[in-house]
């Protein structure tokens, strides 16, 4: 027997109708499942944009021994030049440094007082394009052996900090959503073979007259596939709702908030991602649930 699509889009509505309660309970959990799916998406590509301490200023500063020759803070300045994940860099030379350490103990005159301007070293103050723990300890590290580096300030504490905070959120958010999406499945193949009970004497007289299993088992895949999709749908309307409403509060209230940023190409991205694991959750469902009923 051939299959057309009027004649699964009607079985499928039928399916639908007939149980609506399950329906809208499978829908609504793979709604959850998917929301955060697509919250632990969005939170990793926040992560590669969030800016930590001093992001757009300071990221790290190279200081150079007082006594630094010319060649060793030329040496310095083209391996920050050479840096793929530096962003630019700013030389501060003694006028500069000495005026900078005075204003930052502008209230503690005993210790302007306790270096001269010869003494104060120069430096050089780091912009990255990626700062990651990993990349600024690295360089953290590899800077400090260099020839006339006195010493190398990175916040590396507050990006291993940041890291693990959303690294934690997303895990629980993935392992949640494993959790509900394994409910989902089972809610899907549950409603198909209510549906598939129901219609047992239909099922019955198709396969007299030579429909084949495929025939009785598409609308069936349908009906999950619309669970499927309309959760999908609703997850990302949730999704897209926190970022446009929820973030903008966590980020004012700073903490590790603070410059969270996600662009709405990350949640179009996401929402495909979301689409098509609901098609995929109500296919797979609806089809193990159709198989295990016209195998028995």
């Amino acid at each position: 027997m051939a299959l057309k699509v009027d004649y699964v889009a009607k079985e499928a509505a039928i399916n639908l109708r007939r149980n609506l309660t399950l329906t809208f309970a499978t829908v609504i959990t793979v709604a959850i499942a998917l929301t955060l799916v697509g919250a632990s998406l969005l939170m990793r590509q926040g992560v590669k944009r969030s800016n930590v301490k001093f992001h757009g200023d300071i990221q790290t500063i190279v200081y150079m021994n007082p006594d630094a020759s010319q060649d060793q803070i030329d040496a310095v300045k083209r391996a920050l030049d050479e840096s793929p994940h530096l962003k630019g860099s700013r030389y501060l030379n003694k006028d500069e440094a000495y005026k900078e350490f005075l204003e930052v103990f502008y209230n503690e005159p005993d210790i302007q007082k306790s270096l001269t301007q010869q003494e104060v070293p120069t430096s050089y103050k780091l912009q990255f394009k990626d700062a990651s723990a990993e990349v600024v300890s690295s360089l953290q590290d590899q800077f400090s052996k260099l020839p006339g580096v006195y010493r190398v300030i990175a916040p590396t504490d507050q990006v291993k900090k940041q890291e693990d905070s959303f690294a934690k959120l997303s895990t629980f958010s993935l392992v949640f959503a494993g959790i509900v999406g394994a409910v989902s499945l089972i809610l899907i193949v549950n409603s198909i073979r209510i549906a598939m009970f129901a219609r047992r004497r239909e099922i019955e007289v198709m396969k007299l007259v030579g429909a084949t299993n495929w025939f009785i088992r598409v609308p069936f895949m349908a009906e999950g596939l619309v669970q499927g999709i309309i959760g999908a749908f609703m997850g990302i309307g949730i999704v897209a709702a926190v970022r446009n409403w929820m973030l903008p509060t966590l980020v004012s209230g700073g903490g590790i908030w603070t410059d969270f940023h996600v662009d709405v190409s990350d949640v179009r991205g996401t929402a495909i991602v979301l689409l098509i694991g609901g098609a995929f959750v109500g296919i797979i469902g609806s089809a193990v649930a159709a198989t295990r009923f016209l195998d028995v």
